[in-house]
């Protein structure tokens, strides 16, 4: 019987890949549209425009994690 250090040699040895996590949509406070993920780091940005001025939402957002 063999032993494993790690769930990875252990995935190989049973030839399973690790699938990548799906993000789910990040919703604006202020006016519920999706907002834009800075790639690399943990900040959400809302570009939606609100009313008829086009005026920009412009809220901010940190999480807790980078992903």
């Amino acid at each position: 019987m063999k032993t494993f250090a790690t769930f990875e040699e252990l995935g190989k040895a049973f030839n399973i890949s690790k699938r990548p996590r799906k993000q789910k949509p990040f919703l604006c406070k202020k006016c519920g549209g999706e907002m834009y993920h800075v790639p690399q780091t943990n900040i959400f940005l809302c570009e939606n425009k609100i009313g008829d001025e086009g005026k920009v939402c412009g809220h901010r957002v940190l999480t807790q994690r980078a992903f």
